[in-house]
């Protein structure tokens, strides 16, 4: 004969955790040193001095130093080199003279942007093959491009700026 069996409940029994092993933690680093070796330093712009400063906001403007026709020293300095003198054009000293005087109220060393750029600044009726800036410290004298290219006509001029640069600009045709 049979016998009859209770039906019993199984337990589900857990396995024991199985211990892992962990990397250890590294080490703590001061990370101040590698910081401080890829900061950027920041520049600090030139100081504006006390007379062109505003209640709103400092603006960095041109001081009245220059020359708004300075091509008898672009003429020394081709004839040092041997080359022949530029001749006068008044548009073209026009012209310089205007971009030299927004570089140095800005503080732009190179040429100018926007619609037109430096050629923008050239009166209306007036064209220029080319045109040469720089931006130095006066011991360094006339810098610019074109001064010692084979053009025939030319403008030049130049701005001191507050920096301390002088703003020279020059066009050629």
């Amino acid at each position: 004969m049979m016998q009859w069996v209770q039906p019993t409940v199984a337990t589900i029994v857990q396995p024991a955790p199985v211990p892992v092993a962990l990397p250890a933690p590294a080490p703590a680093v001061d990370q101040t040193a590698a910081v401080q070796a890829y900061s950027v330093p920041v520049v600090q712009p030139a100081p504006v001095p006390a007379q062109v400063q505003t209640a709103a906001a400092p603006i960095p403007v041109a001081t009245v130093n220059g020359s708004d026709d300075a091509l008898d020293e672009v003429n020394a300095r081709r004839a040092a080199r041997g080359l022949p003198p530029f001749i006068k054009d008044p548009g073209l000293t026009q012209a310089a003279a205007a971009c030299a005087k927004v570089r140095a109220a800005s503080f732009v060393d190179g040429h100018l942007g926007g619609p037109g750029g430096d050629f923008g600044y050239l009166p209306a009726g007036v064209s220029a093959s080319a045109a040469g800036c720089g931006a130095l410290e006066p011991s360094w004298g006339w810098g610019t491009c074109c001064m010692d290219d084979h053009y025939t006509y030319a403008g030049a001029a130049w701005v001191m700026g507050a920096n301390g640069k002088r703003y020279m600009h020059l066009f050629v045709r």
